[in-house]
């Protein structure tokens, strides 16, 4: 799928195939229109990849060589398993060797590094999935909380759910 089809099926899902709502335009300092979408679809990558990640989701795993006072890679996530180092900041405290290779959880890329007809190197449902949360926070633009919606889609609702 390619960034302008992710933001077509958006557009789908909140009814503005004719961009009236979401008009064309926008940039980042002032985010309106398609760049507004833009956003929520970046925001909807960053969380699909949290909870994803806390789920163990194997598909999010890569690796790398870390070491001592090197900084994490930009998609760091959380390091698998046992690592003898400390995360301070950005930076990597290894307490044995200079080297280790890591595995660790990445984010998905964001939307917006990608243009228009570049393929998202999402696998279908991350597509779907990561699209769907953009809607939500599209349709929601006033209301910050949106657990309800969220477990409509399977994510839990936690503790912060309001009706």
């Amino acid at each position: 799928m390619t960034r302008k089809q992710i933001l077509a099926m958006v557009r789908k899902l909140i009814a503005d195939e004719q961009a009236t709502g979401f008009t064309d335009g926008g940039n980042l300092e002032q985010p309106e229109g398609t760049q507004e979408l833009l956003n929520y679809l970046d925001r909807a990558v960053d969380e699909y990849s949290k909870r994803q990640a806390a789920a163990g989701d194997v598909r999010l795993m890569k690796e790398t060589n870390v070491s001592n006072n090197s900084s994490l890679p930009d998609d760091f996530l959380k390091f698998c398993g046992m690592i003898p180092l400390k995360i301070i900041g950005k930076k990597v405290k290894l307490y044995v060797g200079s080297t280790v290779s890591a595995r660790y959880l990445a984010r998905l890329p964001y939307v917006t590094s990608y243009s228009d007809n570049d393929e998202l190197p999402y696998e279908n449902d991350q597509s779907i999935t990561v699209a769907a949360m953009a809607a939500i926070y599209a349709l929601n633009k006033q209301d910050f909380n949106v657990s309800q919606h969220l477990l409509l889609l399977g994510y839990g609702a936690g503790e912060n759910a309001t009706s």
